[in-house]
């Protein structure tokens, strides 16, 4: 037997050890809930104060338990640890099962899911005594037109983030003052299909905006900082659900958000995905992206190196997207 197969075979041990203690169970106890959502909260056995706080939003037709070890999310949150929170879209919010981001009573501050998800956050903090200073987020899909919209309602409450086949915070508007159509969307009794088609979703191109235009949409509702979370963006080549340009509108909107330049700083080829970052002046890495040609519309997972189960919309890359995006924000090594 190779070093290699004892190392994954370790891996496997390792992790289904730690998943035996950690408990994961339905989170009620928060307020306000205006978007009225459900949660999952996942306790890791070292349930020492100060632990980080990892949120993970779930994709369209998905719910919380779907991204809870099918991702390695629960399995990770045992090994380093943190603490994980699952937020869970209600059927009756959106028959679709997606988070809001594209609805403007739910993706500004203070207001419907993002409200309830922020009164969530403050719960968890309060509850287990975890450290506010190391919040992160990530979502799939519509979990991550929310983490976006997330990130950009309360930079100053997150350390990083993490959007996989996401779209840009405030791209449901029309792409023109002639932009007739998405009037016609934006007014017809089909819940998100304005978005749809302005974002770019089922078969519409993204929207191509200049960088500055995305970033207003954001410091409009943020304000200028001086500091922003980390972010990794993620997007499959080969999504038929969201379109692959959203990667780079998305990278546009956060590097001029944060003032950066708009030419990455490093590209490194990681098995088949190319891995771009974005620096500071003073070097520090601030954004990620990978992009994986040929990957569907999912969170990718590498179950031979013990990440991750196959699943609807969370798929075997060779690479595990989860650790990657953990490295990044400087949870694990």
């Amino acid at each position: 037997m190779t070093c290699a197969s004892l190392s994954v075979i370790h891996a496997s041990l390792f992790f289904a050890a730690s998943q035996a203690f950690g408990q994961t169970a339905e989170f009620t106890d928060f307020s306000p809930n205006p978007g009225t959502l459900g949660a999952l909260l996942h306790v890791p056995s070292d349930t020492s104060p100060g632990l980080p706080l990892v949120v993970a939003l779930h994709g369209c037709t998905q719910q919380a338990a779907d991204f809870d070890n099918e991702t390695e999310l629960a399995n990770l949150a045992d090994a380093t640890p943190f603490l994980l929170l699952l937020p869970n879209q209600n059927p009756a919010n959106m028959s679709n099962q997606c988070f809001r981001f594209y609805d403007q009573a739910d993706n500004r501050p203070g207001q419907g899911e993002s409200a309830s998800i922020l009164a969530m956050i403050d719960a968890v903090l309060a509850q287990h005594d975890a450290d506010p200073a190391r919040v992160y987020i990530l979502g799939l899909s519509g979990g991550g037109g929310m983490t976006a919209a997330m990130m950009a309602n309360h930079p100053e409450r997150f350390a990083g983030g993490a959007i996989l086949a996401g779209v840009p915070y405030g791209c449901n508007r029309p792409a023109s003052a002639w932009d007739w159509l998405w009037s016609v969307y934006h007014y017809m009794p089909v819940d998100g299909l304005d978005a749809t088609y302005a974002c770019g979703i089922y078969g519409y191109d993204a929207t191509d905006r200049s960088p500055r235009d995305w970033a207003s949409y954001v410091t409009a509702v943020s304000g200028p900082r001086d500091t922003w979370p980390l972010l990794s963006l993620w997007q499959g080549g080969a999504d038929d659900t969201v379109d692959p340009r959203n990667l780079q509108e998305l990278t546009d909107q956060w590097t001029a958000v944060q003032g950066l330049d708009q030419t990455p700083d490093l590209i490194q080829s990681i098995g088949t995905a190319t891995r771009s970052v974005y620096t500071d002046a003073s070097g520090t890495a601030r954004i990620e992206t990978w992009a994986l040609p040929g990957f569907d519309h999912a969170v990718p997972i590498d179950p031979e190196n013990a990440c991750g189960t196959t699943g609807p919309h969370i798929a075997d890359a060779d690479l595990c997207a989860v650790r990657h995006i953990a490295a990044f924000w400087g949870l694990t090594p």
